[in-house]
């Protein structure tokens, strides 16, 4: 099983209130980027885990665009400030080990980082930049194995001009 967690596009630094803060166009751009990135190595997500907040939201808004998901969750336990590993567990309820299968969890700092201590023993939390994506292998009786943590800017880099802008998600 395979565990994506991402952290959503670069957000509006103000709005009435921080549930409603709408990703910029440079965030949306962030998404997109990723997604078109992503899309070959994940042709599905069997399931996704969606925090209730607007940027996330769109977030995955844009990623469904060029990854579907058969199944779509907005998760409470996904807000910025929840307990990880209370969150950890809930993720893993979702998990079979046993099978192959992807699953995307759209959510902020810090607990996205969390996430990776929580669900990885012996790792250290990462700074996810926006629009930031980790990898976890979910391996029965092994726990998580931290793979892999990639931005917009290192995957701009590696592949300069690939693809395609997307434009603002509307």
């Amino acid at each position: 099983m395979n565990i994506f967690i991402m952290r959503h596009g670069q957000a509006a630094p103000q709005a009435s209130n921080d549930a409603l803060r709408p990703l910029t166009e440079q965030g949306c751009e962030e998404v997109c980027l990723m997604a078109q990135w992503l899309a070959p190595q994940v042709p599905v997500f069997d399931r996704v885990l969606v925090s209730p907040y607007v940027r996330s939201q769109q977030t995955w808004q844009q990623m469904s665009r060029f990854i579907p998901g058969i199944q779509v969750d907005d998760c409470n336990e996904l807000t910025p400030d929840t307990d990880a590993d209370l969150t950890a567990s809930l993720i893993l309820a979702y998990c079979e080990p046993e099978r192959e299968g992807n699953l995307l969890v759209v959510s902020h700092m810090p607990l996205v980082g969390f996430l990776i201590e929580s669900l990885c023993p012996g790792t250290l939390a990462p700074i996810f930049v926006t629009a930031g994506i980790a990898r976890i292998t979910l391996e029965k009786g092994h726990g998580g194995l931290f793979n892999w943590l990639e931005g917009p800017h290192s995957v701009r880099t590696q592949h300069a001009g690939a693809w395609p802008l997307c434009g603002t998600t509307g």
